[in-house]
């Protein structure tokens, strides 16, 4: 009885494993159909091993085992392989080689004179050789990882070189007024469900699986916001993606170890050389060392991943949100002793409960509205001729003020309560300020595209800017914050083998 309970032990582990192991490789697009046949293959093993029946554990190794081991390491080098496991997986064969060695050499030593102990010598000694001739081999490879890597580094800086001398680049103004400019820093792939899905049952541990299992993907854009301020120097809301999270993904994820590479999608990020943060800031006229703050939103890595370029800037943010939000720490490796928790000690502002004026004058508000990470804020503007609203992922596009209506993916219980309380709070903000304009993070919807872009190509909209944002608002939304007609999200699916979809609004 004690021996069929400890079988049946070990079959649920190993069903657990295999399936973190089947999650993961989901995360990574491998096809559905794939991995239920692999994972009956998987299944099938385990079971057999526990209970051979009439077929010996050898067979069951034989047939099941040795499959199951090929698809395992077709799989891992499809989907999982990364160039700097080379050497690491040489070494380890060099390790397994010298470990038969000696095993080999142990059974010799045991033998009496004759051929078998000769023949156990033999293998010894070849085995020896294969795994210091292998070890050599892991060495050598190091270092061409090393510069295989370095190559496409220099490869990337001479493309962002070149579009920093391509035609349109600014010269900074300095007049005194306070300037907003919005930096594209590239895009992110994500399931349309995850974006626009929240009222479709894209909630909580139940969304979360379905974004494994639905691969309806569209490609939204990454804004942060450069700020010219007069008085208080150049700053950021935000810092968007930087180049290696786009191009050197599996590399910069690994700084945390194999799991956060395990852990996140290979393509989520796409960036030309020009949506560089770097080159963006430059071509507007700034230099990038001079940014001495960046107001972070939240603590999520499309948000955070320029922070990789601001050493020297203080980081302001929610220090609910640095103890309990998703934290990739090689991002923030190099602010990590600068960074800045304010209190929201200012009092109510505007529909805001609580606030923080961030310099004592009332030209920088921050607003707590946590939901979509623990300790989420917004931020608050003031410009000439109106406020600027920089709502981070609190609400993705324009469209979803109608918060009724469209709503992203939630964490779900007292976590959606508060994202959809602070979303309420923006939305009576908007009503009761006719000239704030909110500024999103991630809007793929005419306002940015058109909109926004151009109120804020010379970074100064004015009050014919900001009217201009909100007579468009008017033209999606009611005063109520109802869609109008013409203006509700749609998925449209891309060609065969085109790669993500796309929205439309109708």
């Amino acid at each position: 009885m004690l021996k069929t309970l400890g079988k049946v032990a070990l079959l649920v582990l190993a069903v657990l494993v295999a399936g973190a192991w089947l999650v993961v490789l989901r995360l990574k697009n491998v096809p559905l159909p794939l991995l239920v046949g692999y994972g009956l293959l998987l299944l099938g093993l385990v079971a057999g091993l526990l209970w051979p029946g009439r077929f010996t554990r050898a067979r069951v190794l034989l047939f099941a085992g040795a499959p199951a081991a090929l698809a395992t390491l077709g799989i891992y080098f499809a989907v999982v392989f990364y160039i700097s496991d080379t050497p690491v997986l040489i070494g380890l064969a060099a390790a397994t080689a010298l470990a038969s060695a000696g095993a080999a050499r142990l059974r010799a030593a045991r033998r009496p004179a004759g051929a078998a102990k000769a023949g156990h010598s033999r293998r010894a000694v070849l085995l020896a050789g294969a795994g210091v001739a292998l070890g050599a081999v892991s060495v050598v490879s190091a270092g061409q990882v090393e510069r295989r890597r370095a190559a496409l580094a220099e490869q990337g800086r001479g493309a962002r070189e070149e579009a920093l001398r391509a035609p349109g680049a600014r010269r900074r103004v300095t007049d005194g007024a306070v300037r907003v400019f919005p930096i594209h820093t590239g895009d992110t792939i994500v399931t349309y469900g995850q974006f626009y899905g929240g009222l479709d049952g894209w909630e909580g541990g139940s969304g979360y699986l379905r974004t494994l299992l639905d691969k309806a993907e569209i490609a939204v854009p990454v804004y942060a916001y450069l700020i010219d301020h007069p008085r208080h120097g150049t700053m950021m809301v935000d810092s968007g993606v930087n180049w290696e999270q786009a191009h050197d993904h599996d590399g910069y994820y690994n700084h945390n170890a194999m799991v956060s590479r395990l852990l996140s999608q290979r393509d989520e990020y796409r960036m030309a050389p020009g949506q560089d943060l770097r080159v963006q800031v430059a071509r507007l006229g700034y230099d990038i060392k001079d940014i001495t703050t960046v107001f972070l939103t939240h603590v999520h890595d499309d948000h955070a991943g320029g922070l990789r370029h601001l050493p020297q800037a203080k980081v302001v943010m929610d220090r609910h949100d640095w103890d309990g939000g998703v934290l990739y720490p090689h991002s923030f490796d190099l602010v990590k002793d600068n960074l800045d928790f304010p209190r929201f000690d200012s009092g109510t502002y505007s529909s805001f409960a609580q606030s923080k004026d961030y310099f004592g004058d009332g030209s920088v508000m921050l607003l707590p509205t946590p939901g979509h990470s623990p300790g989420h804020l917004c931020v608050a503007l003031r410009m000439d001729g109106g406020s600027a609203l920089f709502i981070g992922d609190t609400l993705y596009t324009l469209p979803h003020l109608a918060s009724g209506q469209v709503r992203q993916m939630t964490i779900g219980g007292e976590d959606t309560a508060r994202q959809l309380d602070a979303a309420r709070r923006i939305q009576a903000h908007l009503r009761a300020e006719p000239a704030a304009a909110p500024l999103f993070a991630h809007d793929n919807t005419p306002y940015q595209a058109g909109v926004v872009s151009s109120v804020l190509s010379s970074g100064l909209p004015g009050a014919d800017g900001f009217q201009r944002m909100r007579r468009h608002m008017d033209t999606v939304l009611t005063p109520s914050y109802e869609l109008r007609p013409g203006h509700a999200p749609s998925y449209i699916p891309a060609a065969a083998g085109a790669g993500a979809g796309r929205v439309e609004f109708r």
